[in-house]
C-alpha cells in the first residue's frame, strides 16, 4: 500500500513538472461560409504571428493545423465538409510553411460539423495552427529538468 502511494506521488510530481512547461502558441483563422481559400487580411495576420511566434522562441519542434467545415449548409453533405475541412487544412499548412523561417513538420486534423456556431469570432468554418516550442532549448523556469530554476550553468 505504502508503495503505490509514494509511486502515485511521485508520478503526479512528474506530471506537475511536465504540465508547467508545455507552451503553445496558436491563432484561428475563420472562412467564409464554402471557401478554403486565405484571403489577403488572414495571410497577413497569419505572417505578423509568424513573425510574433518566431520572436519569442526561436526553434520549434513542430505545428499542427486543425480545421473544420460545417455539414448544416444546404446542399453540402457529410463528405463534403469533411473535404472542405481537408481543403482548409491544407491551404492552411501550404501557408504556414511558406511563411515560416525554416521547415516544420506539421500535423493536420480536419474536422465536419453538424450545425454551424457563431459566436463573435468563434465559428466551425476555421483553421487554428498550433505550433510547439522546443522547451528544451529554452530558459524558461521549470523547463529544465536536472537544472534548478534561475541557475544557469
Amino acid at each position: 500500500m505504502r508503495a503505490r502511494w509514494l509511486l502515485t506521488l511521485t508520478l503526479l510530481a512528474a506530471s506537475s513538472h511536465v504540465a508547467a512547461c508545455q507552451r503553445i502558441i496558436q491563432i484561428t483563422l475563420a472562412f467564409a461560409d464554402g471557401s478554403a481559400e486565405l484571403d489577403r487580411a488572414q495571410l497577413k495576420r497569419l505572417a505578423e504571428w509568424v513573425g510574433r511566434a518566431d520572436a519569442m522562441y526561436g526553434i520549434y519542434e513542430s505545428a499542427g493545423v486543425e480545421a473544420g467545415a460545417t455539414v448544416k449548409v444546404p446542399s453540402r453533405t457529410s463528405e463534403d465538409a469533411m473535404r472542405l475541412a481537408r481543403m482548409r487544412a491544407d491551404n492552411t499548412t501550404q501557408a504556414l510553411k511558406g511563411l515560416f523561417p525554416v521547415p516544420i513538420e506539421v500535423e493536420q486534423f480536419a474536422h465536419s460539423y453538424r450545425e454551424r456556431k457563431d459566436a463573435g469570432l468563434v465559428v466551425n468554418d476555421f483553421a487554428a495552427i498550433q505550433l510547439y516550442p522546443n522547451l528544451k532549448t529554452s530558459k524558461l523556469p521549470g523547463c529544465n529538468p536536472g537544472q534548478p530554476d534561475g541557475l544557469e550553468r
